[in-house]
């Protein structure tokens, strides 16, 4: 089973992701996320996808892009730290990609169906990596040092962190 990362394998900003997780079995807990989420969003009306909580917030459609180009993006570093490549990996700005982003354009199902097939990337990206893999470490965001198994973490803390926010402000 893959263990909880120690505070030196990720960098500070991280923790309020990891803290939300014990040693868990993180294939089980992505599997019922998943289910928690697509479930939550299927219940919800064409209205509440567009719905902001205040101006200048994320909608709940763009709230469902951040998670789907978060979990994309985590997903290549959890790749390309755990295969051993050493060059350092760029960090993104949130608020540019959303901005960027056509996420408002897509149906409520559309974005259901995009974000459990970045999903199940994963999944079946974590099924292949060894002990040994889970170790490695890499640098991200201009040096900071982080380990493949924190990435891991961090996706799963990351979406129970806005499931959270989804939950008390949106629905």
């Amino acid at each position: 089973m893959l263990s909880k990362p120690t505070p030196n394998e990720y960098p500070k900003f991280y923790h309020t992701y990891i803290k939300l997780l014990e040693d868990e079995n993180l294939e089980i807990l992505l599997h019922q996320q998943a289910k928690e989420l697509t479930t939550l969003l299927s219940s919800i009306s064409e209205e509440q996808w567009n719905f902001r909580y205040e101006p200048g917030k994320w909608s709940v459609k763009e709230l469902v892009g951040h998670l789907i180009d978060n979990e994309i993006i985590m997903h290549y570093r959890l790749i390309h730290i755990s295969r051993g490549d050493e060059k350092p990996i760029s960090g993104y700005n949130q608020e540019k990609y959303i901005a960027a982003s056509n996420y408002h354009t897509y149906s409520p199902d559309q974005l259901i169906n995009y974000y459990k097939n970045v999903r199940q990337t994963t999944l079946f990206t974590m099924k292949g990596i060894t002990d040994e893999q889970w170790l490695r470490t890499g640098k991200i965001n201009e040096g900071y040092q982080i380990s493949a198994r924190a990435i891991a973490y961090i996706i799963v803390g990351h979406e129970l962190h806005h499931l959270k926010v989804l939950k008390e402000k949106y629905i």
